[in-house]
């Protein structure tokens, strides 16, 4: 079919946004006219082919990846709503099936700094998900990624570029080293996303490169296990494990924060501290405290989480 425009189309991209809403298997059988409708010279067009792909990505990305193309196109829109549905559409695609991106992401790593937030938030969760995928996948974006830990304007934007961040930092520390500086900034912020991601990054990149680790980033980790909300908290007790584990004289402070949370009120604090224990311990068994109130405590978290908590009390008696 050739080039769509005009009220007719309209109908068209919503019948078929309908359909992918409803039956994505017989909306499958037509993205061919839906991607083609993403380039119409009417707007609502273009948005409701866009929603459509959006819908259809869950169930049958592989009808969705031939339009990535001009999905990206569409982040360029002069309208807000088509070019906000086209980013739905490739992060509905990426969490469906990051492979599809391997081929686009120095296509589609420019958008990070798009003046649009959505779209800014939208791509740097695309890079998010193929990160976590497959992480070479997504080196090529790692000074953009850097870049987006700062961003003036949304939230989203430093949470998703920090957890691509901390994936990218399991395979290529050597990668993420520069980023440490902005992540413990970030990490004392009060937002609950970006801190979770931030402790992870720096458990995930300290972990592989222990140097990285030093007096600030020991003494946001203990601030953020002492003081946040209990999900964060959980997150930087996690961390502590892991770093810890790895280099347990770079965080003394963070450390101290690990036993008195096993007393912690709230269940999802208490067992994070039991696995940090556990994390720790059985590697170094000198580096934190087994008096019998903490042996006492650990027993008694014993039945609320899948951890060797009784191996390690046996071998520290």
């Amino acid at each position: 079919m050739g080039l769509l425009s005009g009220s007719g189309d309209a109908d068209r991209a919503e019948e078929l946004c309908e359909l992918a809403r409803t039956d994505p298997d017989a909306a499958a059988a037509e993205a061919d006219e839906l991607r083609e409708l993403l380039t119409s010279g009417d707007t609502d067009t273009r948005t409701a082919a866009a929603d459509g792909l959006s819908h259809l990505a869950a169930s049958h990305p592989d009808a969705v990846e031939p339009a990535i193309d001009r999905l990206l196109t569409r982040l360029e829109d002069g309208d807000a709503s088509s070019r906000r549905r086209a980013a739905d559409a490739l992060v509905a695609l990426a969490d469906a099936d990051p492979s599809a991106f391997g081929a686009w992401v120095e296509t589609t790593t420019p958008y990070i700094e798009d003046d649009d937030p959505y779209v800014r938030a939208t791509v740097a969760n695309v890079l998010a998900l193929v990160a976590a995928d497959r992480p070479s996948n997504v080196t090529a974006a790692v000074e953009d990624l850097w870049t987006a830990l700062v961003d003036p304007g949304d939230w989203d934007v430093r949470t998703f570029a920090t957890g691509a961040l901390a994936d990218i930092a399991v395979r290529h520390p050597e990668e993420v080293v520069p980023a440490v500086e902005q992540t413990v900034s970030n990490a004392r912020e009060p937002v609950p996303a970006l801190q979770v991601a931030a402790v992870d990054l720096l458990a995930a990149v300290g972990a592989e490169r222990p140097g990285v680790v030093d007096e600030e980033v020991d003494a946001v980790l203990a601030s953020v296990a002492q003081d946040a909300p209990p999900a964060q908290r959980a997150a930087a007790l996690l961390a502590i494990g892991r770093l810890g584990r790895a280099v347990p004289g770079g965080v003394p402070t963070a450390l101290d924060t690990v036993v008195p949370a096993l007393a912690a009120d709230e269940g999802e604090v208490r067992r994070a501290a039991a696995a940090a224990y556990v994390t720790v311990v059985e590697k170094h068994p000198d580096v934190l405290p087994t008096d019998e109130g903490t042996r006492q405590r650990l027993w008694w978290l014993a039945d609320e989480v899948d951890l060797p908590i009784e191996a390690v009390l046996d071998r520290l008696s």
